[in-house]
């Protein structure tokens, strides 16, 4: 019986044991997992280069809370290098243990490090050994320095030198692995045979570990729900352009930039949105925040080369944040920093010659003067010119007479009637070519405790005015500083301020264009005889010594950030942002002479100058301070990880603007205000106007093992520029995101899909950029001595009645609905991502309801007006690598249309907008064709017995436009050009830009580097109209192609027939139409960086050489001459521009 107890207790106690150990396992395996867990959430970043793993582990201690203990037989000698940006001491330990059989695992704090003894003995050790070397390399050719080489299982390792060369003992099968921080680790298998093995490494494409900038931090990108668009700076260096807004056009679908109506002015501003029109409220603007490292800034004035990465918050979900402010989406622009290690010297430098294009091919005088016969032929039937002045314009043009045929008049003047030169007054008045040039010097660099980053930018343009010159200088300067001051607090300081100087002749005001075409007329010299400019009849003197506009734009920014971290994974931010604007401008008008012909030293007052020569000054200064507060924390519970933000932002903007105008100059030589006398004209303005927004946010984000993700944005704000009982309003948002590639379900398509993401967003947004500071309050205009009435001998004071302010204005409302689906497959070779949404502006202020003309005032505008824009986007991309060829392939398209869905239009009138109106449709009339004969002129006019074509012109003959009749009344016309009665005027067209893409390829092989961006627009309608359709129709504008108007020898022409003060075929109409699609080759570059072995001979680390061409190639059908990117044109604006650049770039 003893026995038999003692065996039933030894049982018990073995029982006991056993499950006790159980526990322990189980507990030490939860606790491994949770722990890994807890590794791959910490992230640290280290730039180390041949240390030992010894002073790695030390290093990564200093980094974080683990203590890291080890086993003696760890090889904590042998050398590696890290470089790592961001990354989890996982992924660092996982990179630098594994290839060399050393293992790891967590207790708590402590890093428990031991060799693993199975791949150790897996090892035959009686195996023969021989070396290994080769050459390390990247994509470019370049040598690697630090790589871990290392064989599988075995304590055998090394790195690489500074030539990037290595050398290892092996045996045959052996598996070497070659790792190094931020790039692919590459597995070779030893043969015993192949001696030498050289390797290229590429960037690892890593989806799961990439950040991007958001609203008040960053997110994984792997983790967004909301709808956000990414540049990174490797784009933009790629097109060396004026600025930064240039570059971005076509690389992301829902940006549109568009060119200013007055084309390519050096100091032209592209108009910017996101998604489509955003608003037409009679007050409020629709542009996207641009925010320059979270102060609110200028894209046009930023150092393109300062920048690192743009985000384009596109939906509700990722904008609300910035409540009121940002209803129509941000951009995000991040300027680069300064990062630890020793600093680095970048100097870069283009060179840039710019030709125009797009410039309408002027008639010649041969042309023009059979232009002008036919035209007045057809009108009163005779010839304008002599048989005489034909001849002579025909002898001129083939080198018989060379004097230009202008004769002094009986007021000795010059007498241009007789002229017979022939001059391309466009081409004359633009050169050729004209050079541009930009300088960029930056330094970086920093220690663990500090970092810093300086540049410096320069660049000036010169325009292609001939006469008078046109130009632009822009120099800026950055200087940030990031300093960790105590273990839990750090601070970061950064001033950036740009100047840019503009200046052109006074004459190139925006009518200007349109001048010069009237005035070009072929026949007149560009001189005199005695070589005089001729200042009665062309622009040229009056470019050249009219007087000139300057004008100075200064930007300074001030920013100060201090985060403090009491606890990890806690922060507190504090940040100060100071931007102060000063504007300038200083323009002189001069009088402009023109010469007498007998007397050629006596000069007269020219017809076309000013009356009288005066001065104009401005000046504009703004101070915009917003102070922000926030706080985010993360927790992570197991498989559960939660962030929260909350935070305070106050902005307060405030100018002040002052002007001044005074005539007769006493001399031109001192133009300012104080040498002007003309003291009873002279005019003075000033005000100053200030308006304060205070905000309150908060943001929740949640996701369960990156598969569900959840995140929540809601905004209080107020603004100073509504009525107290309506100034402050809530926006809120919500978004959804499910990473299907993270399901169970998927594990066995692992290695094909590594990102498949639903995402769904909704928001509710206001609206408070107004084009007024307070459209809700009413204002009385006055003026100082401007009765019309004398009081005491004085002009007195005045004061105008102010209009009607209804008291139920209120905020704009925008809501908008986004689904998207982000993917990532093939390893990340292949991403990409789909999004629809729908964004309706309501409550847009709208001309109010018409009262009584008795009333004396108009009626006060409300909130009665709405539209929607849907639309969708889709981009796609490829990069991959086949041995040392790199390259890459992305796509991207976009669709966009809105909609009017409420106007206060009671009668319908198509002279303004209309409920159910599509923006961008174009009214006309549809055509048959030019009647040949006068015979099918009269049938077709036979067959309108009502009226005919009567309403349209008159005197209708054989080459003018048969219209078509459409509404069965008998004649043609536009009816009361009212809805549901608009007669034959239909929709003919849409000028809306549709389906807008962007292509871009790039290549990288042994330092070789090519990319090539092609955009373009997939669909888009338009037309010409004013000069562009007729000869003469204003001034004395004629173009090349219209030698191809009807005659009785050409009654197939492309054109009318020509006519003088008719309107029989200038209205709009489907024969002015054209396709404006278009695909335009904006960029191609090719560059060379020179081996790494040849560069440090001469000390540089890097240097690079490129050339590079702008707007090189355009495949369009639309009209020729013009520009299918301004579809709707006269051929009145600032010509396009093709460039071609030169580069180099160099560190050291």
């Amino acid at each position: 019986m003893r026995t038999q107890v003692s065996i039933y207790k030894c049982n018990s106690i073995k029982k006991y044991i056993g499950f006790q150990l159980l526990c322990f396992v189980i507990s030490i395996i939860g606790n491994t997992l949770n722990a890994q867990n807890t590794l791959s959430q910490t992230n640290i970043s280290l730039q180390v280069r041949d240390i030992t793993i010894k002073e790695l582990f030390s290093t990564i201690e200093k980094h974080t809370n683990y203590v890291i203990l080890y086993e003696e037989d760890v090889p904590v000698k042998e050398r590696v290098s890290v470089f790592a940006e961001n990354k989890s001491v996982e992924s660092i330990l996982n990179e630098v243990l594994t290839p060399r059989g050393i293992k790891y695992y967590l207790n708590g704090k402590q890093i428990i490090v031991t060799v693993d003894k199975t791949k150790q003995q897996s090892r035959q050790s009686n195996a023969k050994k021989s070396w290994v070397s080769g050459t390390v390399v990247d994509i470019a050719g370049e040598a690697m320095i630090g790589v871990t080489i290392a064989v599988q299982g075995a304590q055998t390792g090394t790195v690489t030198d500074a030539d990037g060369k290595y050398r290892i003992e092996a045996q045959p099968g052996d598996i070497l692995v070659f790792s190094f921080v931020g790039m692919k680790k590459q597995e070779v298998t030893f043969n015993g045979k192949k001696q030498v093995i050289d390797i290229v490494m590429d960037e690892e494409t890593n989806l799961m570990d990439e950040v991007v900038v958001v609203g008040f931090g960053t997110q994984k990108k792997v983790n967004l729900t909301g709808a956000v668009g990414v540049i990174e700076s490797k784009s933009l260096e790629a097109r060396p352009v004026g600025n930064a807004v240039q570059a971005l056009q076509g690389l992301l679908p829902g940006l549109n930039i568009t060119t200013s109506n007055n084309g390519a002015e050096l100091n032209a501003t592209p108009s910017i949105n996101i998604r489509g029109t955003a608003t037409i409220g009679s007050t409020s603007s629709g542009s996207p925040l641009v925010l320059i490292d979270g102060m609110e800034g200028s894209l046009s004035n930023i150092n393109p080369q300062d920048i690192d990465n743009i985000s384009v918050l596109k939906d509700a979900a990722a904008s609300s944040i910035y409540g009121s402010r940002a209803p129509f989406g941000v951009i995000l622009v991040t300027t680069k920093s300064g990062k630890k290690g020793k600093s680095t010297v970048n100097y870069s430098n283009n060179f840039r010659f710019k030709t125009p294009v797009m410039l309408p091919k002027m008639a010649s005088s041969w042309d023009y003067i059979n232009y002008f016969n036919d035209a007045n032929f057809n009108n009163a039937g005779a010839y304008l010119y002599d048989d005489t002045q034909v001849q002579n314009v025909w002898d001129y043009m083939h080198g018989t007479l060379n004097d230009g045929g202008i004769q002094p008049n009986s007021n000795g003047k010059w007498d241009t009637g007789t002229a017979y030169a022939n001059v391309d007054w466009l081409r004359e008045y633009y050169k050729d070519w004209s050079p541009s040039q930009e300088h960029n010097l930056s330094v970086s660099g920093g220690t663990d405790k500090l970092t810093y980053y300086v540049s410096v930018n320069y660049q000036t343009q010169d325009g292609f005015l001939r006469y008078g010159t046109d130009n632009q200088k822009r120099f800026a300067t950055t200087g940030k500083i990031s300093s960790q001051v105590t273990d839990f607090i750090k601070m970061d300081y950064t001033t950036r301020f740009s100047r840019t100087d503009y200046g052109r002749p006074s004459q190139m005001s925006s009518n200007f264009y349109n001048e010069v075409l009237r005035r070009s007329v072929p026949l007149i010299p560009v001189t005199d005889p005695n070589g005089y400019r001729l200042a009665d009849v062309t622009y040229t003197e009056h470019l050249e010594n009219g007087g000139r506009r300057q004008e100075q734009n200064d930007d300074l920014y001030q920013q100060l950030k201090l985060t403090i971290t009491p606890v990890k994974n806690w922060n507190i931010m504090a940040e100060m942002n100071a931007r102060i604007t000063n504007d300038w401008q200083h323009e002189v008008w001069n009088l402009v002479y023109g010469h007498y012909a007998t007397e050629p030293l006596k000069t007269y007052v020219s017809n076309l100058s000013q009356k009288k020569s005066r001065v104009y000054e401005y000046a504009y200064r703004a101070t915009h301070l917003t102070p922000n507060f926030y706080s985010n924390y993360n927790i992570t519970l197991g498989e559960h990880n939660l962030a929260a933000m909350v935070g305070f932002q106050l902005e307060s903007y405030k100018n002040r603007m002052l002007s001044g105008q005074r005539n007769d100059l006493i001399s031109d030589d001192i133009p300012v205000l104080d040498q002007t006398t003309d003291v009873e004209n002279a005019t003075l303005k000033g005000n100053y106007n200030e308006w304060c927004t205070v905000g309150f946010f908060g943001r929740v984000n949640y996701d369960y093992k990156e598969r569900y993700l959840l995140e929540v944005n809601v905004r209080r704000d107020g603004s100073s520029r509504y009525r107290r009982d309506k100034r402050w309003i809530t926006s809120p948002s919500a978004s959804l995101g499910w990473n299907i590639a993270r399901e169970e379900f998927m594990k066995g398509t692992a290695d094909y899909i590594q990102l498949l993401k639903l995402r769904a967003s909704y928001g509710v947004l206001a609206n408070q950029n107004a084009k007024s500071y307070y459209p809700t309050y009413l204002t009385m205009t006055t003026a100082a001595g401007k009765g019309d009435w004398l009081i005491d001998g004085l002009r007195p004071n005045t004061a105008a009645a102010p209009g009607l302010i209804s008291t139920s204005l209120t905020w704009e409302k925008i809501k908008t609905l986004n689904f998207g689906l982000d993917w990532g497959v093939l390893n990340n070779r292949l991403t990409g991502s789909f999004d629809i949404y729908s964004r309706t502006t309501k409550d847009m202020m709208g001309p109010g309801v018409d009262l009584p003309g008795t009333l004396g005032t108009s009626a006060p505008a409300t909130n009665n007006t709405d539209l929607v824009t849907k639309g969708w986007e889709l981009q796609i991309g490829w990069k991959d690598r086949i041995n040392e060829f790199q390259y890459g392939v992305s796509f991207n398209l976009s669709d966009s249309r809105t909609k009017i869905l409420k106007y206060p239009n009671l009668t319908g009138s198509l002279s303004t907008y209309y409920e159910g109106q599509i923006l961008g449709d174009i009214f006309g009339y549809e055509t048959i064709g030019i009647a040949k004969t006068d015979e099918e002129m009269e049938a077709h006019l036979a067959s309108l017995p009502n009226g005919g074509q009567n309403a349209l012109g008159s005197k209708w003959a054989a080459g003018d436009i048969m219209y078509a009749e459409l509404d069965g009344d008998g004649k043609i016309s536009n009816g009361t050009n009212k809805l549901g009665d608009t007669g034959d005027y239909r929709i003919i067209g849409n000028s809306t830009p549709r389906f807008k893409y962007g292509i871009t390829l790039d290549a990288a092989w042994k330092g070789f580097d090519f990319s090539m961006f092609w955009q373009g627009v997939g669909k888009a309608d338009g037309y010409l109209n004013k000069q562009a359709t007729m000869p003469f129709y204003w001034g004395a504008s004629a173009l090349e192609m219209h030698k191809d108007h009807w005659t009785e020898e050409n009654p197939n022409a492309r054109f009318p027939r020509l006519a003088f003060n008719e309107t029989n075929n200038e209205q709009n109409s489907s024969f002015w139409m054209a396709n404006a699609a278009y695909l335009r080759l904006k960029n191609v570059t090719l560059g060379y960086t020179l081996p790494k072995a040849l560069t440090e001979k001469i000390k540089f680390s890097h240097v690079r050489l490129y050339v590079s061409g702008q707007n090189l190639l355009s495949i369009d059908k639309f009209w020729d001459g013009f520009d299918a990117e301004a579809p709707v044109g006269d051929g009145a604006y600032y010509p396009q521009v093709k460039v071609f650049t030169v580069g180099l770039d160099v560190k050291f």
